[in-house]
């Protein structure tokens, strides 16, 4: 398993893919340790094509000119319920199937983020993704093919789920596709 520093990832990065930049801005790069890439528009499709060519767990996923994949804003909020702003989701990863409560995190760009002590359930992951959190750190996070499901509706969305921290979080790449409004009525 190839686990590169965050530096060694960065110089693989201005060596093989910085050209990407002047025409592929924001689009997702999987990048191999020989320099092989991948380039598109949906971090799913890419992850799934990277698996093909490159073999589970032997590429980085990265953002073309913004290195991190994924971004966890930090909102200067404090919310006090007993479930807002939680949503039951439904989510699959490999063998493990779950329903959980995820906070519905409007700063997080990705799908799904479960606890990581998932990740030795899950086994060998699937990509390592860079993540930046909301204090500017970078953080190397074991990511996997999956899906998820907000209970209630009737659509299961591809999803790139990452395994950090110690909640589940609801992000954007799920939110966006509904119109969310919390009523504390």
């Amino acid at each position: 398993m190839w686990r590169p520093t965050v530096d060694e990832i960065e110089r693989l990065y201005e060596r093989h893919a910085k050209h990407l930049e002047a025409t592929h801005w924001g689009k997702f790069l999987a990048l191999a340790p020989d320099g092989r890439y991948l380039v598109g528009e949906d971090d799913v499709a890419v992850v799934e094509e990277a698996i093909k060519q490159f073999g589970r767990g032997n590429f980085v996923l990265l953002r073309v000119g913004l290195l991190y994949s994924d971004i966890v804003r930090h909102l200067p909020t404090r919310v006090v319920s007993q479930r807002y702003p939680y949503l039951e989701v439904a989510w699959r990863v490999r063998h493990i199937e779950r329903n959980d409560w995820a906070y519905a995190d409007t700063g997080f760009e990705g799908a799904l983020i479960v606890p990581d002590i998932y990740e030795s359930l899950f086994g060998r992951e699937d990509v390592l993704s860079l993540v930046q959190t909301a204090d500017g750190q970078g953080h190397q996070v074991a990511a996997f093919v999956g899906q998820v499901t907000i209970i209630g509706i009737h659509e299961t969305i591809p999803a790139r789920v990452l395994a950090f921290g110690n909640e589940f979080l609801l992000g954007r790449r799920v939110l966006d596709r509904y119109k969310v409004t919390f009523d504390r009525g």
